[in-house]
């Protein structure tokens, strides 16, 4: 019954719990990092967006061939393309950082009770 539990030793327990802090620490630091990625994806995806919205100067189009420009659009859209995928990853790369960060916080909680004596 209960005699098989044995209280953690002082040492143990601080050890465990000094773990389970830097593992809460670097899930805060990732999360952070994954939300700056997704943001810097975010800006140049919008900086990308308005650069096709751009309407070129008819001068500057006047010895570039229709075929010329219609390629360089299409090579922008398909770069449009890639970027929102981008963002879409990093989307998803945040929210599993979330997760993780959610587990840690978690687990130094439950450890955090018991620990505490008299539980």
């Amino acid at each position: 019954g209960r005699d098989a539990v044995k209280p953690m030793k002082k040492k143990t327990a601080a050890a465990l719990k000094k773990l389970v802090g830097l593992k809460r620490q670097r899930a805060e630091q990732d999360m952070a990092e994954a939300q700056f990625e997704l943001e810097r994806a975010q800006s140049d995806l919008a900086a990308m967006r308005a650069a096709l919205q751009v309407p070129a100067e008819p001068m500057d189009f006047a010895a570039v061939s229709l075929a010329e420009r219609n390629g360089s659009s299409r090579r922008l859209v398909e770069q449009l393309r890639a970027q929102e995928a981008l963002v879409s990853e990093r989307r998803t790369a945040l929210a599993e950082a979330t997760d993780r960060l959610r587990l840690a916080f978690g687990s130094q909680q439950v450890l955090e009770r018991s620990l505490r004596p008299g539980v």
